[in-house]
């Protein structure tokens, strides 16, 4: 009897624990195409300041990680990239902050 309720224990637990696991991975802050997040992941956290772009900055130009960009925080970026600042020169991947502040959006504190 004590082997029976050993493996429904153990049984238990892995329902339990792959049921959680399928919900953790359902709830996503930030959607496909979309740069800031669309609800907080802490009650004070301002989703203002939670945009996020990755690109890799190739030969060739940029390419989004995220194909599903709108076309303005595609040319917000691109424009980003043509000022040639210093530490944004090389080929390779940049994963950009962008936040919003009184209607003017900056990335990696850069005014746009």
């Amino acid at each position: 009897m004590k082997d029976i309720g050993g493996l429904v224990y153990r049984m238990t637990f892995l329902l339990i624990l792959i049921t959680g696991l399928s919900f953790a991975q359902m709830n996503k802050s930030r959607n496909a195409g979309e740069v800031f997040k669309h609800r907080p992941d802490k009650p004070y956290e301002n989703t203002d300041y939670s945009g996020e772009v990755v690109v890799k900055k190739t030969l060739y130009g940029l390419k989004f990680e995220d194909q599903s960009l709108s076309d303005d925080v595609k040319s917000r970026v691109e424009s980003f990239f043509k000022r040639r600042l210093n530490g944004y020169t090389e080929l390779k991947t940049y994963q950009l902050q962008i936040y919003k502040k009184n209607g003017k959006w900056y990335v990696d504190n850069t005014t746009f």
